[in-house]
């Protein structure tokens, strides 16, 4: 088991929720034990692309992995918080570096150890002091370092360690108990905000996600006849971001496959649950299942029709009871081809 020490730094959204949720991650590994972290520190960006300052932290892990193999690891955790490798130095969710494997030096094209800007860093450093004590091989360089670059413009300070998500929506239901003349301490009430919370979690979990991965392409022989996949009523579930209601129905999909390109049938109903999980409108709904289809499988068309019931219409201001929306979009032949999509409507009846 080895000792090692990692640099956690975010600086977009919410920067505190990224770092947490890759601490949680990398202790979600059979081969890793997460010993240790330091305070929060907010810290102004280095490397000269204008962006908003990072939080920071240390880590102190224990692990049996190889550090190739933790590399890999940590850029899986990366991917899986939307880290996205387009400018060097640039914003980022989410950024892991390992600064210390034990007392190793590693010199590879894609790791070395220890870091090598780890001394010319004093938001990796300010915090990795917490973590590391005098018998430590490098902890005299490291305190030296730090004395020089406090001199420096490079500006690091301790902030406070924010609620989590689910604690911030409990509070924030808590105060909306309070605001429409209930009392949250009742009984009944004693648990509704961390329910509220957990519900929240459940019904907008793709809120945080950058785009749809839940699928497998699949090949088969190209025909001659347009024979379109079609499938009928996928009962959907979202909330309006107009006023944070529900709004339910059916959704149909069908698409010409190309050059004998298809997604597993299962795929699509996952689709739907995707971009219905988080808060949106009917409209967007619609259009983002047909364009993630159009941009994942590239076929020949692309049908899509939601119908919905809104509660912000049933409930409240107009209070129509099961009057229902229809929404459709339509790419490629099924907008071209006036019979394709004649067709398609009629299956649905």
């Amino acid at each position: 088991m080895q000792t090692i020490y990692l640099s956690l730094g975010s600086n977009i959204g919410d920067r505190q929720y990224y770092i947490h949720e890759a601490i949680r991650l990398l202790g979600e590994h059979p081969k890793i034990i997460v010993e240790q972290q330091s305070q929060f520190y907010e810290t102004s960006p280095v490397g000269g692309v204008k962006q908003d300052d990072f939080i920071n932290i240390a880590l102190k892990i224990s692990s049996l992995l190889a550090p190739q193999a933790l590399l890999d690891f940590i850029h899986e955790v990366e991917l899986k918080l939307n880290r996205e490798r387009k400018i060097h130095w640039g914003p980022r969710t989410i950024d892991i570096d390992i600064l210390f494997y034990g007392e190793e030096e590693i010199f590879e094209q894609n790791l070395v150890i220890p870091h090598r800007e780890l001394l010319n860093r004093l938001f990796v450093m300010l915090p990795l002091l917490e973590l590391i004590e005098p018998p430590f091989k490098y902890y005299q360089l490291i305190q030296e370092a730090v004395t020089k670059l406090n001199q420096s413009e490079q500006h690091v300070q301790v902030v406070a360690e924010e609620p989590t998500p689910r604690g911030r929506i409990a509070s924030a239901v808590k105060e909306i108990l309070f605001a429409v003349g209930e009392d949250p301490h009742r009984e009944g009430l004693l648990e509704t905000p961390q329910r509220v919370a957990k519900m929240y979690e459940e019904i907008l979990s793709s809120q945080r996600s950058l785009k749809f991965e839940a699928y497998k392409l699949f090949k088969i022989e190209p025909t001659e006849v347009d024979s379109p996949v079609l499938i009928k009523d996928i009962p959907f579930y979202s909330m309006c971001e107009h006023h944070m209601l529900p709004f339910f129905g059916k959704v149909h999909v069908a698409y010409i496959p190309d050059q004998g390109n298809i997604i597993g049938l299962s795929k699509i109903p996952r689709l739907v649950d995707y971009v219905s999980h988080k808060l949106s409108v009917q409209e967007n709904i619609t259009s983002e299942i047909a364009e993630t289809l159009d941009e994942i499988l590239q076929p020949k068309g692309v049908a899509v029709v939601v119908e919905a019931r809104h509660m912000c219409v049933e409930m409240r201001g107009v209070k129509k009871l099961n009057s229902k929306t229809k929404t459709s979009y339509f790419s490629g032949a099924y907008e071209k081809d006036s019979v394709k999509r004649m067709e398609f409507l009629e299956s649905l009846l």
